[in-house]
């Protein structure tokens, strides 16, 4: 009660200074509704700015730019519409006005309006690059060349930097993507969308150093999603930072997704790496467990961390498994065999194993003369035993 008495209190003063000014008194009204409107409104009260824009003729584009602060932006379009229907057609009214289409998805009036206010201003960059997501939204294919235009009228208008950067990238011109986004950190070394976009590049490249250096500078500007974690961790287990990718999966398996299998199957790989073998071995059994990827792979993880503690009965059940599962898997059935000549104690017993890995596969096979050479070795040892 008090602030709309202080309120009709100063919109009375403002007409009396005014009227003092020999100023008529209508114009005086629309001045002090006008005055006490644009301050409501620069404290961000719009609702009740508008109740003072309603009492002021031609001000159809702040009635316009209050409702669509408020959120109400079906009645915002159509002030704007009346705005342009009266003398009210000034280009930051259309500017305002196309915005707010493209905003609420009215793309072909937009980039109507858009390729007017660019040939009414062709030097305007913001014209441009507003016109160029239009395109873009519309999937036409002159977006492109539209943020190009942009960015020449101003190469520092780093909203159109970060499209021809995106679209360079996507292309697969990495070297071109890679000094637009310099030159993007170099206006704003904390901008999180060109240091998300550097990551990617330098991932995708398989440039791993790259990659891990933009993802923790994300990190510390408290960026937080599921591909960060997981190529973070990619990387750090690419250039051998154990420890630091084992922190990034547990993010992951613990903040996003406790059942995702590959994570699990991950994870254990860096424990394995670290010869935290109890570890390795749970996460590949969770990994087993939840049967997403394919099981082939993880029991042959799997036999390789039995080996290392010297399990070699649990290690060759493990190939065994492994071999069920996908028979056609060369390492499996050749580790079969060496499983097999480490646990029994007669070695005559592997003939087997290896022979059917040759049966398998031939001559032709990857391990095919690691096979044949130790039965040889072994039937030699046999021979000169009976001796």
């Amino acid at each position: 009660m008090l602030s709309q008495y202080f309120l009709k209190l100063m919109n009375r003063l403002l007409i009396g200074i005014l009227l003092i000014l020999n100023i008529n008194l209508a114009d005086a009204q629309n001045t002090s509704a006008l005055v006490v409107g644009d301050s409501l409104y620069a404290l961000g009260d719009y609702s009740k700015a508008i109740q003072f824009y309603k009492e002021i003729e031609g001000a159809n584009h702040k009635m316009a730019r209050a409702y669509e602060a408020i959120g109400n932006n079906t009645r915002a379009l159509e002030y704007y519409e009346k705005a342009l229907l009266t003398q009210e057609i000034s280009l930051l009214t259309q500017y305002h006005y196309g915005k707010l289409l493209l905003k609420t998805s009215r793309y072909k009036k937009a980039d109507s309006l858009f390729q007017l206010l660019t040939k009414a201003s062709p030097k305007n960059p913001e014209f441009a690059y507003q016109l160029g997501l239009v395109k873009e939204k519309r999937n036409d294919s002159t977006a492109h060349p539209v943020f190009l235009y942009a960015h020449l009228l101003d190469e520092n208008h780093q909203n159109a930097l970060y499209k021809l950067a995106k679209y360079a990238a996507e292309d697969r011109n990495f070297n071109k993507a890679e000094a637009l986004i310099e030159q993007g950190l170099e206006a704003d070394p904390n901008s999180t969308r060109f240091l998300q976009l550097q990551a990617v590049v330098a991932y995708v490249q398989k440039e791993y150093h790259l990659a891990a250096t933009a993802y923790e500078k994300l990190l510390a500007l408290k960026q937080s999603n599921v591909q960060l974690h997981e190529n973070l961790a990619v990387s750090y287990t690419q250039t051998n930072r154990f420890e630091n990718a084992i922190k990034q999966y547990t993010i992951l398996i613990n903040e996003y997704d406790d059942k995702n299998p590959s994570w699990h199957f991950s994870i254990a790989k860096n424990f394995e790496a670290l010869r935290y073998l109890e570890k390795a071995q749970h996460h590949f059994e969770v990994a087993i467990l939840l049967q997403d990827l394919p099981l082939d792979a993880s029991y042959f993880a799997l036999a390789g961390v039995f080996k290392k503690q010297k399990e070699y009965k649990k290690q060759l059940e493990a190939l065994q498994k492994a071999v069920q599962e996908n028979p056609e898997n060369q390492a499996a059935l050749y580790f079969l065999a060496t499983a097999a000549d480490n646990y029994f104690e007669d070695d005559a017993s592997a003939i087997p194993y290896y022979e059917t890995y040759l049966k398998k596969f031939g001559d032709k096979g990857m391990f095919a003369q690691f096979a044949k050479q130790r039965i040889k070795d072994i039937k030699t040892d046999m021979h000169f035993n009976k001796n």
